[in-house]
């Protein structure tokens, strides 16, 4: 399951990914959170103040963290990738505790349920933007809480943690208290079932109050975000929103009738919960482990899905972001019809009666996907555009080049103001370095010239670079080193166009103080192109050094920039996402056909 899920997503972002900020990273990120941390002045106000509506404390941790840990290089590939380790961890973790809860012969069950839902990228957006870690952080703390404070005694380790997660899942979204408000409604419902119980009841009833209040005390309300929406006026409007989005995955772009999500697929997708909930509460039953975190996990989600009806109602179906909490009530429904209690004479139709509802879901899904993958191949124009014109304004200073054009930040003025910010420049990722070209200190015969290269190459991403290919053609011999050079990744790339590899040509780096230079030899031979040349950084101050020894031939080089430690990890996992996913599926049939050989024995 695992390696199905972490195939299905490397692919998912190999094809469609970026490494450009968009949208909210921009002033998110790198304005009020890298900025200052660059320049010495972030405070822990700056850590826990508000963005719209929420309090992104955790996120913007994370992005610190990464930011570090990538040798001070801002990569939104690297928070992509890192945040597929939260989804499985939120996958892994759902997988320990319902096994524990449900028992082994719900195993299958529970395992390609869960493969399922994670492995089909219908929550692109989330996938694809670093800066959503927000959804995923908020959704594992509050499965935390969830399982920590109702499945444990008062006080124990696993309770306190429940209570900490409970607390930090609001400093995500600002919905992050809705899993204490679950809490809350079910130790209301257990102290009315339980009085002997009720002051062990209360003491996590307060504790989850208290959370409640504060939270509500910090929300920020924006004003202008609900003046846009007219659903906020509209009790109507904002009940057939709720109703279409609990309706996933039977939502719009798939169904564009919103007639057919409430009326048709709603009752089936919310029937075994709805009976399920139904049935505990009429017959005052004291719900089971497992049956307490159902009715959880489907409540959080109700909750949730209320929230977007109310904040977002303006659209037909849920944006893509918030799919990911909404799957997990189809898992609750799931999990609800699973427990639901048959006579053994009805065995079999229970298992058709699931099987069926499965297929519901499964053909509900794939459609979603299906119908969401124009947008998705829209947006892998459009960021390819983003990446395209952000170049061409490092490249030139000229905020003419930003007008009118696709830019990834909704304001043209402040993303050329940031971008020129010295600080924020000089962490951008390496897709979006234009290094100065560096004067030379000693150069032979001038045979190494600006922009030397044969006609048919064409520059390197419009970058000014240096080559043996002069106004004397391929005869040109001679000799270029570099004033010193000093970067402070832990690699460099140094893109190098033709015939550098042949014999007579040579690059290579003069470190400081050392007597063996570093050869500079591309994997494949470029010719009349650009190949990218990997090479860990020297702790000391280089220069480059460049000789074309032979007339038949010529090479040309750009500036070396820094590439991240982690940067250069995501590049070489991302090329496995293909085979993972298919080695994944592998596995999953060979664990499906392995256990049904154990039940036909």
């Amino acid at each position: 399951m695992t390696v199905l899920i972490l195939g299905s997503r490397l692919w998912f972002i190999q094809q469609f990914g970026n490494s450009v900020p968009i949208w909210d990273q921009w002033n998110g990120e790198g304005a009020n959170l890298f900025i200052p941390w660059l320049d010495g002045t972030l405070s822990w106000d700056a850590i826990f103040s508000a963005h719209n509506e929420h309090r992104i404390v955790f996120t913007r941790l994370f992005s610190l963290l990464l930011l570090v840990l990538n040798d001070t290089q801002w990569d939104p590939l690297v928070e992509i990738v890192a945040n597929i380790l939260l989804s499985l961890a939120m996958a892994i973790f759902l997988v320990i505790i319902l096994r524990q809860l449900l028992g082994k012969s719900a195993e299958n069950l529970i395992i390609f349920s869960i493969a399922f839902l994670w492995g089909i990228p219908y929550g692109w957006e989330n996938i694809l933007s670093g800066f959503q870690s927000a959804f995923y952080l908020m959704i594992l703390f509050s499965l935390l809480a969830l399982w920590g404070v109702l499945l444990h005694e008062n006080f124990t380790t696993k309770w306190w943690l429940g209570i900490l997660c409970a607390l930090f899942a609001y400093f995500n979204l600002a919905t992050g208290f809705f899993a204490a408000v679950v809490i809350i409604a079910i130790k209301l419902y257990l102290i009315v079932i339980e009085p002997n119980q009720r002051r062990a009841h209360l003491v996590t009833l307060t504790i989850c109050g208290v959370i409640v209040g504060l939270s509500i005390l910090f929300t920020t309300i924006i004003p202008s975000l609900h003046a846009e929406n007219p659903y906020y006026v509209s009790k109507l409007a904002f009940l057939a929103a709720f109703g279409r989005y609990l309706a996933w995955p039977w939502v719009a772009p798939f169904i564009d009738n919103p007639r057919i999500s409430l009326f048709l697929c709603l009752p089936i997708l919310y029937l075994p919960f709805s009976i399920f909930t139904f049935r505990i509460l009429w017959l005052r039953l004291k719900p089971s482990p497992a049956e307490l975190f159902i009715l959880a996990l489907g409540g959080w989600v109700i909750l949730q899905t209320a929230s977007m009806g109310y904040a977002r109602g303006i659209f037909l179906g849920p944006a893509a972001r918030y799919m990911d909490i909404l799957a997990l009530g189809t898992l609750a429904n799931l999990l609800a019809l699973y427990l639901l209690p048959f006579s053994l004479s009805l065995a079999t139709i229970h298992g058709r009666i699931i099987r069926l509802w499965m297929i519901f879901v499964a053909y509900g899904v794939l459609g979603l996907y299906v119908t969401n993958f124009p947008i998705v191949e829209q947006q892998r124009t459009q960021r390819a555009e983003f990446l395209k014109n952000t170049r061409e304004f490092l490249l030139t200073d000229d905020i003419n080049t930003l007008k009118d054009k696709p830019i990834p930040f909704i304001s043209m003025g402040h993303l050329a103001e940031w971008i020129r910010n010295p600080q924020l420049r000089r962490i951008l990722p390496v897709s979006l370095a234009t290094p100065t070209l560096v004067q030379a200190a000693q150069k032979d015969n001038s045979v190494f010239v600006v922009d030397g290269f044969y006609p048919t190459t064409g520059s390197y991403q419009k970058e000014r670079t240096f080559g043996s290919y002069s106004h004397l053609g391929n005869p040109a011999i001679g000799r270029f080193l570099s004033e010193p050079i000093a970067i402070r990744q832990t690699f460099m790339k140094i893109p190098v166009a033709g015939y550098l590899g042949e014999s007579g040509l040579t690059l290579r780096l003069v470190v400081n103080g050392e007597n063996e230079p570093i050869s500079i030899v591309p994997a494949i031979l470029p010719r009349e192109s650009w190949v990218s040349c990997i090479v860990r950084t020297p702790d000391r101050p280089f220069r480059v050094e460049a000789i074309d020894n032979r007339g038949d031939l010529w090479f040309a080089f750009a500036m070396p920039r820094g590439v991240g430690i982690l940067s250069l990890m995501t590049t070489w996992v991302l090329k496995w996402g293909q085979i993972l996913f298919f080695l994944g599926v592998l596995l999953m049939s060979q664990l499906n056909m392995a256990r049904l050989n154990v039940v036909v024995e």
